[in-house]
């Protein structure tokens, strides 16, 4: 298999990789916990295949790194497609670290109504900020 053909199915993988890192915040969003759970294997699925194609890329790159075998190859298209999976690539980590904030801020939420549904028998503590230990 040539490098263009699969860096072309990564950016195709990246994409829909991206759209299901969309679609786990929206869900996030709308607090759909059935939804989630369904989302969560299509991450996995798509991580899978990204893993692959990069395990396909690196045969035939070997451990150099991607821009020098691009200004070797000197092939614009190449150099093109390489710029849009560094693109996409932004987009999915900015998507992820955003994922990630909302689940956190979830836990938290959950974690604070857990404490006030069951109180513990010691008697309440507050730190600097107000919060409760």
């Amino acid at each position: 298999m040539e490098l263009s053909e699969i860096m072309s199915d990564e950016y195709d993988v990246l994409k829909k990789l991206y759209a299901s890192l969309v679609d786990q915040n929206r869900y996030l969003i709308k607090r759909e916990a059935f939804s989630l759970d369904k989302i969560v294997k299509v991450i996995e699925s798509n991580s899978k295949s990204v893993a692959k194609c990069e395990i396909e890329r690196r045969k035939i790159t070997g451990n150099r790194s991607m821009r020098e075998v691009i200004r070797e190859s000197e092939d614009e298209n190449l150099g093109k497609l390489y710029e849009e999976i560094v693109d996409i690539l932004e987009k999915i980590q900015f998507q992820k670290d955003t994922n990630e904030a909302l689940i956190k801020q979830w836990l938290g939420f959950t974690t604070q109504m857990l404490r006030a549904i069951n109180p513990g028998r010691q008697p309440a503590t507050y730190n600097a900020l107000g919060r409760n230990k």
